[in-house]
């Protein structure tokens, strides 16, 4: 590793953008969550949710070198509608609607370790950090005789999670200003309590992004990212 390192240090290909460079963007894309088992110990109750959804994510990077910087994400995504079945004996008694929308606010690390010298001035990187997610559920009453109470008011409440997730992807720059990035994360989530039944959200998140630079000058030095 050390010698790789040492390799890849004297071929100068490290620096993927100038320092205090910062960029900005969206990224649109779609999230896989497979965990729909309802997590309480309930066999009257079933329940039935999409696995793959849409997802939306802002974004901020802040390079404090040429090939390290400080990444700021905010995403959603929401499961739409999950339906619970209740059987009671064994009979179907009626369904009710729930709905959960997840917040994923992300700090960490972005390390970008080639630069615009690869094919297409493509940037390969791998990111990763720390994570708030913000987990909220509602539903509305269905048409059946059980007594599921909580399920009735149609504002449950929120869950918070303190977590961890990992990425890697690659930057292709359109111009000086503007570039496109492809990305695949993965987000660790497990509520303390349920939402809409659920308590593991985690998930892998592949998305496209459009993003804007703002380059900082540096006196001396060499702005690689820009596109030949």
């Amino acid at each position: 590793m050390v010698l790789g390192l040492l390799f890849v240090l004297s071929a100068n290909v490290i620096g993927s953008q100038p320092r205090g460079t910062t960029s900005m963007g969206v990224r649109l894309g779609l999230f896989n969550n497979s965990h729909n088992d309802i997590d309480r110990v309930n066999s009257d109750v079933k329940l039935f949710a999409t696995k793959t959804i849409f997802y939306i994510e802002g974004y901020i990077n802040y390079y404090l070198l040429d090939f390290l910087a400080l990444s700021a994400n905010l995403g959603s995504y929401s499961k739409g509608d999950i339906r619970f079945d209740v059987y009671y004996n064994g009979v179907f008694d009626g369904s009710f609607i729930g709905q959960a929308s997840v917040y994923p606010m992300q700090v960490g690390l972005k390390f970008s370790p080639f630069s615009s010298q690869l094919p297409l001035n493509c940037r390969p990187f791998l990111e990763g950090g720390g994570a708030l997610i913000v987990g909220r559920e509602t539903a509305t009453m269905g048409t059946y005789g059980s007594v599921f109470g909580r399920y009735s008011d149609g504002t449950i409440g929120s869950e918070t999670d303190l977590n961890w997730w990992a990425a890697i992807g690659t930057e292709i720059p359109l111009s000086p200003t503007i570039q496109m990035d492809l990305m695949v994360k993965y987000l660790n989530t497990n509520f303390s309590g349920d939402i809409a039944g659920i308590k593991d959200y985690s998930g892998v998140q592949i998305s496209i992004g459009i993003g804007y630079i703002k380059p900082h000058k540096n006196i001396g030095r060499e702005t690689r990212w820009q596109p030949r």
